[in-house]
C-alpha cells in the first residue's frame, strides 16, 4: 500500500477553522454552516475523531446492536424484498402477488379490508394466497382493527395446507394501539402466547411507528412512538405470562424513511440502539435484544405532480434502508399516490431493490456507515433525543394514555406545522413540485381506490403546492415577466421567478428582455396577462424598476411583483407601484395563493 497520506501534514481543526473564517469574511459560522434537524440536532460541516462517542456502537450482533442484529452479513447481500398486496379484487391481487414473487419479491405485506383486498373469509384469503408457497416466504398482515379475524383466517389457511410449527413465518399484524383499538391488547397478547407455542417463526405484534411519519412526526418522535408502543405490548404479554425474552421475539417493528439519505441510515441504527436499551430495562436477555426491522419508503414524500421524481426519492430511501441494516424493505411504486399502481410502477419499485442488491452489492457489507464520525455522532444524538421523548411518554402515563388524551397527536401536529412552514418557504424543497415544476406535464391516470381508508391523519410534503396547481388547472392563469436588460443580466432572476410562479400553476410568459419601461409595458399589454413581475439585477433595478413598475400599472397590471429582496429601496419601489417582493425565504404558498385569489382561480 502506498503511504500517500504520510506525504502530507495532518491538518488541525484550528487550521481548518482559520481557512473557513477567511471565506466567511465575518459572517456567523453557525448561521452559515451549521444546520438543524427537525429534532433540533445540530449538523456540523465537519466531524473529526473526537466527535463520535468512542466505541458507543459496539460490534455487529452484540449489545447495543447499533451496527446490526446479527454478526454476519446478509446471505448473498440480500434483504427481504417486501411488496404490498392491496388491490381490492381478490383474483387480481392474487395475480399481482404471484407475478411479484416470480420476478424477485421475497415476502408479501397483505392489506386486507375496506382499504385493501376485500377478503371476508378464510376461503377468500385462501384464494388470495393460491399458488403462494407459504412455507417458503414470510407473509405479514398489515395492521388493522380487524386483526383478530384476519389472524384466524390465516391460521385456517395454514391448517388447510398442513403447515404447522416453524413451517410458516411472518406476522399476524396486531397493532391495537396504532389502529386505535387499545381494548384489543388482550386478544393480541393471547395470539402472541399461541404463536410462541405453535409457530415460533411467526410474530403476533407489529409496532407500526411509520404511521406517525405520515401524520408529520420527526425521526425522534417516530422512534419514541416505537419504544412506547413496544413497551406497552411487552407489558400486555407479561400479563399473559410470557417471559420478557419470548415476548420481545413476538414483536416486529415497521418504520418509515424519506429521501434524507444519511438521516435514514442514522434512523435505522438509532432504532436498534434504543430498542436494545428498552429491552434491557424490561429484563430481556442480551441475545434477545436484536430488532426485526421492516422499513417502508415514506408515503409522505411521494408526489402526484411530476411523479417520475418519486423514483429518485424511493431509490434514496431504499438505499438508506439497506445501508442502515433493515431486514425487510418495501419500496413504494412511483405512482402509488395516483391510485392503484400499474404493472410498470410495480416493476420499477421491485427493480430498485434488485439493482441495489445485484448490481450495486450494497447489502454485502455489515453497517458500511459504521465508523463515520458524522453518522456515529448523529446516531447517538438521535438515540438520546428519542429516549428522552420516550421517557416523557412513560411519565405521562404510557402510550395508550397519550393517544387517548390527544397530547401525542398534538406534538406530532406541532412537528407537522413546523415542517409545513419549511415546505411553504422552500427551505425544504420538493423537486418537481415546489422546485422545477413542469407546468405542461401530462398527468398520469391510475384507477382510483375504492373503500374507506383507515381513520388517520395523513399529510404529504407536496400537498399545499399540488392544491395550488389543482386550483390553477381550470383557468391556466399567467404572469408576464418584465425582464429588464440583457439576457445575461436578467436570466438568473427570470428563471427563479418562472419556477416560483409555475410552482402554483401560474404560467410565466417570458422574453429576451427590455431596454426601457415603455417597451416592457407595451409587451405586457399585448400578452393578455393581468399581473407582472420585474426580473433583473439590483443595478438595473436601481435605474429602471420604478419607471417600469409605474408603466406596468398604467398599462393595467393588477399586481406588480419584483423578484429579489429590495433592501433599502423597498419604500421607493412600493411608491412606484410594486405590490409584492418575491425572493428566497418568503412564504411561497401564501404568495401564490394570493395571486390565484386575484386571478379568480377556482378554489
Amino acid at each position: 500500500m502506498l503511504p500517500l497520506a504520510a506525504d502530507f501534514p495532518a491538518p488541525s481543526r484550528d487550521e481548518w477553522m482559520s481557512l473557513v473564517e477567511k471565506v466567511l469574511k465575518g459572517a456567523d459560522f453557525h448561521k452559515k454552516l451549521v444546520s438543524r434537524t427537525a429534532d433540533g440536532i445540530e449538523v456540523q460541516p465537519l466531524y473529526v475523531r473526537g466527535d463520535a462517542p468512542p466505541d458507543a456502537a459496539g460490534f455487529p450482533g452484540s449489545d447495543p446492536f447499533t451496527r446490526g442484529a446479527g454478526a454476519t452479513p446478509r446471505d448473498d447481500g440480500r434483504w427481504d424484498v417486501a411488496v404490498s398486496v392491496d388491490h381490492p379484487d381478490v383474483a387480481t391481487a392474487n395475480r399481482i402477488a404471484l407475478d411479484e414473487l416470480l420476478r424477485g419479491a421475497s415476502s408479501l405485506l397483505l392489506h386486507l379490508g375496506d382499504d385493501g383486498v376485500k377478503v371476508n373469509s378464510a376461503d377468500e384469503l385462501d384464494r388470495l394466497l393460491e399458488g403462494v408457497h407459504l412455507e417458503m416466504l414470510p407473509v405479514v398482515v398489515a395492521p388493522h382493527t380487524d386483526a383478530a379475524r384476519h389472524a384466524e383466517w390465516l391460521r385456517a389457511v395454514w391448517s388447510r395446507r398442513g403447515l404447522a410449527g416453524d413451517a410458516v413465518s411472518g406476522s399476524l399484524g396486531f397493532d391495537p394501539l396504532g389502529t386505535g383499538d387499545p381494548d384489543g391488547l388482550a386478544a393480541a397478547s393471547a395470539a402472541a402466547v399461541s404463536c410462541a407455542a405453535d409457530h415460533p417463526r411467526v410474530r403476533a405484534f407489529v409496532v407500526d411507528a411509520g404511521r406517525y411519519v405520515d401524520a408529520g412526526a420527526t425521526p425522534a418522535q417516530q422512534l419514541a412512538a416505537m419504544l412506547a408502543t413496544g413497551a406497552a405490548y411487552l407489558r400486555a404479554m407479561d400479563a399473559e405470562g410470557l417471559d420478557p425474552t419470548t415476548a420481545a421475539s413476538q414483536i416486529e417493528v415497521h418504520l418509515s424513511l424519506d429521501a434524507d439519505f444519511f438521516g435514514g441510515i442514522t434512523l435505522c441504527r438509532a432504532a436498534r440502539r434504543v430498542w436494545a436499551a428498552m429491552l434491557a430495562e424490561c429484563g430481556v436477555a442480551a441475545d434477545g435484544r436484536g430488532l426485526r426491522l421492516h422499513v417502508s419508503t415514506a408515503a409522505r414524500m411521494m408526489t402526484r405532480r411530476d411523479p417520475w421524481v418519486n423514483l429518485l426519492r424511493v431509490t434514496s430511501a431504499t438505499f438508506a434502508s439497506a445501508l442502515g441494516g433493515a431486514d425487510s424493505i418495501l419500496a413504494r411504486s412511483f405512482d402509488s399516490e395516483l391510485g392503484v399502481p400499474d404493472e410498470f410502477g410495480r416493476r420499477l419499485a421491485r427493480n430498485t431493490h434488485l439493482l441495489l442488491q445485484e448490481e450495486s452489492n450494497v447489502g454485502r457489507v455489515l453497517d458500511p456507515a459504521g465508523g463515520s464520525w458524522y453518522v456515529e455522532t448523529l446516531t447517538e444524538q438521535l438515540a438520546h433525543v428519542a429516549w428522552e421523548l420516550f421517557a416523557g411518554i412513560e411519565a405521562d402515563g404510557a402510550m395508550a394514555a397519550v393517544l387517548a388524551d390527544g397530547s401525542w397527536a398534538a406534538k406530532i401536529d406541532g412537528a407537522w406545522r413546523a415542517r409545513e412552514g419549511a415546505l411553504a418557504t422552500r427551505r425544504v424543497p420538493v423537486t418537481g413540485v415546489s422546485e422545477f415544476p413542469l407546468i405542461d406535464e401530462e398527468p398520469l391516470q391510475r384507477p382510483q381506490r375504492s373503500g374507506a381508508a383507515a381513520p388517520q391523519v395523513r399529510h404529504r410534503d407536496a400537498e399545499a403546492f399540488e392544491a395550488l396547481r389543482d386550483r390553477a388547472a381550470a383557468s391556466d392563469p399567467t404572469i408576464f415577466l418584465a425582464n429588464l436588460g440583457s439576457i445575461a443580466t436578467h436570466t438568473a432572476r427570470a428563471t427563479w421567478a418562472k419556477n416560483f410562479f409555475e410552482a402554483g400553476g401560474v404560467r410565466a410568459l417570458t422574453n429576451d428582455g427590455f431596454a426601457d419601461a415603455a417597451a416592457a409595458a407595451s409587451a405586457f399589454e399585448s400578452s393578455g396577462a393581468r399581473i407582472a413581475c420585474l426580473c433583473s439585477s439590483d443595478a438595473v433595478y436601481a435605474d429602471l424598476a420604478e419607471s417600469t413598475a409605474a408603466a406596468l400599472k398604467a398599462a393595467g397590471a393588477e399586481r406588480v411583483y419584483l423578484a429579489g429582496n429590495p433592501g433599502d429601496a423597498r419604500g421607493a419601489y412600493e411608491a412606484a407601484g410594486v405590490d409584492e417582493f418575491v425572493h428566497v425565504g418568503v412564504d411561497v404558498v401564501g404568495s401564490l395563493s394570493s395571486a390565484l385569489d386575484l386571478l379568480e382561480a377556482t378554489r
